[in-house]
């Protein structure tokens, strides 16, 4: 069985906090001036952190820069002054994960508009990321809710979520999985090739450790390739 997840990573919050501040805070523009009973307080509000224009978000081919451009930037949600930038670098050769590496490790140094903002990654090396300093917690840091991801199923949340129990990044597509089988080796190994029986020996991988040592008997393999059993 394959399944493939595609997580959305927020990272950094130079481009992230001019959204926000694009939104009605309902207080009409107003702040609290600071204290005067208290001495330690400066008087003098600190300078603002310099915001970058572009939103940089990196992906390997050009799938969710589609649904960007459809449900978000073409039905006017996207900020005036703000420039959405797609990184597309390829999967091929690891090339992805090595240019995404390298630019996570030069923003200390990189200029607002050059930092990486959002970036997509893939169930297989997810925890790589996830358990990161590079990357928020999309709830106490991004500002989800509980209700903006409640409709989500829960394995799509779980491969997101680090070791300290954050969810660190978000899906935008969970691609259904399948267990496609042979119907002659079906009933050599089992007896039957009806789907709702096939169904039951495999409900479980206990059950399916035992139905390939049948079909390791009978010459058979379960799978294309050792990787198919993390997916």
């Amino acid at each position: 069985m394959k399944k493939k997840l595609i997580a959305l990573f927020l990272v950094g919050v130079m481009v992230l906090s001019s959204f926000a501040a694009c939104g009605d805070t309902g207080t009409g523009g107003e702040t609290t001036p600071p204290s005067s009973t208290n001495p330690t307080q400066s008087q003098d509000p600190a300078p603002a952190e310099k915001e970058g224009k572009v939103l940089n978000i990196y992906c390997w081919n050009d799938e969710f820069k589609g649904r960007v451009e459809n449900y978000y930037t073409n039905v006017g949600k996207k900020p005036d002054g703000v420039e959405i930038n797609f990184v597309i670098v390829p999967n091929e050769g690891n090339a992805y994960q090595n240019a995404l590496d390298q630019a996570l490790q030069s923003q200390d140094s990189a200029s607002a508009d050059d930092k990486v903002d959002m970036f997509l990654i893939e169930a297989d090396y997810a925890l790589k990321y996830v358990n990161s300093d590079y990357t928020l917690d999309v709830l106490a840091d991004v500002g989800l809710t509980d209700a903006d991801l409640a409709d989500q199923y829960q394995y799509t949340r779980d491969i997101v979520t680090d070791s300290n129990g954050k969810q660190k990044g978000t899906t935008w597509q969970a691609t259904p999985g399948l267990f496609a089988y042979r119907r002659s080796i079906a009933k050599d190994v089992l007896g039957t090739d009806d789907p709702v029986k096939v169904q039951e020996a495999l409900a479980n991988w206990d059950k399916f450790d035992e139905v390939a040592e049948k079909a390791a008997a009978k010459g058979y393999k379960m799978l294309s390739g050792y990787d198919d059993s993390y997916r």
